[in-house]
């Protein structure tokens, strides 16, 4: 039996000695303790062993599991939910932070509600050094706390597509498992190994919302850590991936929670979203190029300059415009839709702007 209102957090970490420590230590300093974290380091080669050690020493909350050889994040996540023993169960990264009081308010949030899966809240994004670069413009569904039931998570999916925040996202342990053996991550499925697991519980038992940002993400170089990164790497396995995940949607397992139009409505945005990121790292790859090509010369000639100016601007207004067709058919766009996105925008603006997370 589980422990009510209890939270496990789970950690894997792969050479992020650099970060882990100040992800653990506001892990640690919430003001609503966790009864366990349990930090999986995926056969490490830097110096995050010894890093992590010497936090589980000091803090017996701690418990730390390590694989000898890297398995993937996961195979270790799957490892950890397994060890897990809280009634919530909290997946992180050893590179981002949360905010204070994110515990508090998802735990008091789901507690409140006990019919739902779990509960998400906003994200904010920072640099690889740490500095405020700007909110995750994911939909704002409300501007207040709120409960959702399963028929109203597949509305509001319809209308404003995949708010979730995975650094947010807090599950109820129980509704995770279908038996105690079975894994929570399909390592198959790639980037969506926790889109589906999100969305068949969110459409299953409903979800809690809060309007408030109350975790991190740090990104790299324009890219924002594994989803994306694995998203532009190898397009074949990211189709596979995208592929299993509408098979699986459309089984008969899960026809109930997801019926076909919102399926093909998924898969359609789901292209779009992975062409329009690829969009944006060629956008910032030709950036880099002209960058390179300007340092080589020790001065520049009117015509050079007049040259490099053409290029940029001419750019900016192919970036712009495709980014605005692939908008378009993500959307479909149309007055109402539009409204509704500006409106979201604004309140995930107003949002980040009083946001106390630093």
């Amino acid at each position: 039996m589980q422990n009510k209102g209890t939270l496990s957090v789970v950690m894997c970490n792969y050479n992020h000695g650099h970060y882990i420590q100040e992800a653990l230590q506001a892990i640690l300093s919430q003001s609503f303790s966790p009864l366990e974290v349990i930090v999986i380091d995926d056969g490490s080669t830097d110096n995050s062993v010894q890093v992590i050690e010497s936090i589980a020493r000091k803090n017996p909350t701690v418990k730390f599991y390590r694989n000898v050889e890297n398995q993937g994040v996961w195979n270790s996540s799957n490892k950890g939910a397994k060890i897990a023993t809280g009634e919530y169960i909290y997946f992180c990264s050893a590179d981002d932070r949360v905010c204070p009081g994110f515990f508090e308010k998802s735990v008091k949030i789901l507690n409140q509600n006990p019919q739902a899966g779990l509960s998400s809240a906003l994200l904010k994004i920072i640099g690889k050094d740490g500095n405020d670069e700007m909110w995750a413009k994911t939909p704002v569904i409300s501007s207040t706390e709120c409960f959702l039931s399963a028929d109203q998570v597949r509305r509001t999916l319809q209308k404003h597509g995949f708010w979730f925040t995975g650094h947010t996202v807090i599950f109820r342990r129980d509704y995770i498992f279908k038996d105690e053996d079975a894994d929570v991550w399909d390592p198959e499925l790639y980037q969506f190994a926790d889109h589906i697991v999100t969305l068949i519980m969110a459409t299953k038992h409903g979800v809690c919302f809060i309007p408030e940002i109350l975790a991190t993400w740090r990104i790299y170089t324009g890219i924002s850590g594994y989803a994306d990164t694995h998203f532009l790497a190898e397009e074949a396995k990211t189709n596979s991936a995208l592929e299993k995940m509408v098979q699986i949607m459309s089984s008969k397992e899960y026809t109930s929670l997801f019926p076909h139009d919102f399926v093909k409505q998924y898969e359609f945005k789901t292209i779009y979203a992975v062409q329009s990121m690829r969009l944006k790292k060629m956008h910032n790859e030709m950036i880099d190029y002209m960058k390179t090509i300007r340092s080589l010369q020790k001065s520049e000639s009117l015509l050079d300059k007049f040259v490099y100016s053409t290029i940029k601007m001419l750019d900016v207004f192919k970036f712009f415009f495709v980014k605005l067709y692939f908008y378009y058919r993500r959307t479909n766009i149309n007055p109402f839709s539009l409204i509704r996105n500006i409106m979201s925008y604004r309140r995930g603006l107003k949002i980040y702007k009083n946001s106390k997370c630093n």
